[in-house]
């Protein structure tokens, strides 16, 4: 008899926990997804980030505002507005963009005012959030080099590596419109070291076009 009320017990303490857990995973199942949306990322080489992105430009960092509770996605985010210098993909005619990222998709990966960048960035989530393709992957720092004639170069924060190969498939990046762009993008990421800017936007926008 003592058995049988111990088994008891434990069928009902067990129906009492999914119950609760599954009540749990429909309240998170928002930020989850948002979670999924940024964090679980593969690497991507640069026709892969590039195909993924909804929107692909160079632009100046002009404002960013914390927000703790987002009225459109119930949660904490970051309010970006960038100065559009260049239009890559899908922003043509745009001179301003306005995006929001899930605050917790920024830690490592901000953007600094009046810093200027080149993004690569996912179309709005159901909550009218955004990232970069790839997290860290689609985002693009420009940067002066050089004393006497200071050219701009571009990189992420893997140091552009990957981008003519994905690390994981091994799957190559092959630009038969410009040899020369070709090699300059595999040799660059091979060796792990910035690219001119010009050579960069110029295979992206092969690659963009192709995906069309």
């Amino acid at each position: 008899m003592n058995q049988r009320k111990i088994i008891l017990s434990l069928i009902f303490l067990c129906s009492l926990t999914c119950s609760a857990n599954a009540t749990e995973v429909s309240k998170s199942s928002g930020v989850k997804l948002e979670r999924h949306f940024v964090f679980d990322t593969l690497p991507l080489n640069l026709e892969e980030i590039t195909s993924a992105s909804d929107r692909i430009f160079t632009g100046i960092c002009t404002n960013a505002e914390e927000i703790e509770d987002d009225p459109e996605s119930g949660l904490p985010v970051f309010k970006y507005t960038f100065k559009i210098i260049e239009v890559i993909k899908g922003l043509q005619g745009k001179e301003e963009i306005t995006f929001k990222q899930w605050k917790p998709t920024v830690n490592g990966a901000s953007y600094e005012a009046e810093k200027k960048y080149i993004l690569f960035l996912y179309p709005n989530s159901e909550r009218g959030l955004t990232s970069p393709v790839g997290f860290l992957q689609g985002q693009f720092e420009v940067q002066k080099k050089g004393f006497i004639r200071r050219s701009e170069v571009v990189k992420n924060k893997s140091g552009n590596r990957g981008l003519n190969r994905n690390l994981k498939t091994q799957k190559k990046v092959v630009i038969h419109e410009d040899n020369y762009i070709n090699n300059y993008v595999e040799e660059c990421s091979e060796l792990g070291i910035p690219m001119r800017y010009q050579e960069f936007v110029k295979a992206v926008k092969y690659l963009a076009k192709r995906g069309k």
